[in-house]
């Protein structure tokens, strides 16, 4: 058993490993793959094993610099994510019609006139 245990940690040693991305790909294609077993559905299938597939890539993967700055940009995609729906009950968020910035505004103020902050465009919005 010991065998098999320095084994597994020396294939290991300089290989990327599991983080949150692939963590999070796995459990939906998984999922997925499940799903596709009840449903019959060819194409969960195939997403089913897809995702298996990339999750396992990026355990695997040597690129570590590259995996890792992928990591970054999800988890910065799931707090923006989270601090959306805590804010929900209190601030309408919408993006802007010219540059696609999102803007929050406080909710029951009626028809307001609301200008970008980084291009300048000005809109009326019903909060």
């Amino acid at each position: 058993m010991k065998k098999i245990g320095n084994f597994f940690r020396n294939f290991m040693q300089g290989r990327n490993g599991t983080d949150d991305l692939a963590k999070v790909v796995l459990w939906i294609a998984i999922a997925c793959y499940l799903l596709s077993l009840l449903t019959k559905q060819p194409g969960l299938y195939m997403l089913g094993i897809a995702g298996i597939a990339y999750a396992l890539y990026r355990c695997m993967s040597k690129d570590i610099m590259n995996r890792s700055a992928e990591n970054r940009r999800f988890q910065k995609f799931l707090s923006l994510q989270k601090l959306k729906w805590e804010q929900r009950k209190d601030y309408k968020i919408f993006a802007c019609k010219r540059c696609g910035r999102t803007i929050r505004v406080p909710k029951k103020k009626g028809k307001i006139e609301v200008t970008c902050p980084t291009c300048g465009h000005k809109s009326i919005h019903r909060t």
